[in-house]
C-alpha cells in the first residue's frame, strides 16, 4: 500500500516565513506525522518537500489506521498551533495497493533507494483527489476490497479514477 500524504495550501503558509520558520514548521510537522506511520508498520520512502511518501507492506488495513491516526495526530498539532495563534493545518491523504517495483535509482553523485510504478503515480493522483472532492483522505477500490471489516469504516464511494489518462495519436 502507497500513501501520499500533502499539506494543503503549503505555498501560501510558507511565503509568510522566513527559510528558518519555513523548515522548523515542516520538520515539526513531521516529526507529528512519522510516528503515526511507524505504529502501523509503515514506513516513510521519502519527503517531498511538506509532502510524504510512505508504505505499508502488511495489510490495508495497517495503511488505513496509519492514515486515520495521522489525522488525528493532526488535531493534537492544530490545538498546538492555535495556542500559539497560528492557523490550522490541513492535510489531504490519497492510499491505494498495487505492484511495485523497490530500487535503487541515481547517477554517479547520488542515489536513493525508492519504488517506482503506476501504483505509485495512482497513489498520488488519489491524494491530489482530496482538493478535488473537499475530503482529507480517499482510498482506491483495491485498497478497500483486502481491508478485514470495511464496514468498521465510514465510506463514500465516489468515482473511477483512470491510471493512464495520457493517449498517443
Amino acid at each position: 500500500m502507497i500513501l501520499f500524504s500533502d499539506i494543503r495550501d503549503f505555498t501560501t503558509i510558507s511565503e509568510q516565513m522566513t527559510p528558518e520558520e519555513n523548515f522548523a514548521f515542516i520538520n515539526q510537522y513531521l516529526s507529528y506525522m512519522e510516528p503515526q506511520i511507524q505504529k502501523y508498520g509503515g514506513f516513510i520512502d521519502k519527503y517531498i518537500g511538506d509532502a510524504i511518501m510512505a508504505l505499508f507492506p502488511n495489510s490495508a488495513d495497517d495503511a488505513v489506521q496509519g492514515a486515520i491516526a495521522m489525522l488525528e495526530q493532526l488535531k493534537t498539532y492544530n490545538s498546538e498551533r492555535q495556542q500559539r495563534n497560528l492557523k490550522a493545518v490541513h492535510i489531504g491523504i490519497g492510499l491505494h495497493t498495487g505492484t511495485l517495483i523497490l530500487g535503487t535509482v541515481g547517477g554517479f553523485g547520488r542515489m536513493d533507494g525508492t519504488v517506482i510504478g503506476d501504483a505509485v503515480n495512482l497513489s498520488s493522483r488519489v491524494e491530489g483527489l482530496t482538493k478535488t472532492y473537499g475530503v482529507s483522505f480517499l482510498i482506491t477500490h483495491q485498497t478497500l476490497a483486502p481491508l478485514n471489516n470495511p464496514l468498521e469504516y465510514d465510506l463514500r464511494f465516489i468515482e473511477q479514477v483512470i491510471s493512464n489518462p495520457v493517449a498517443s495519436v
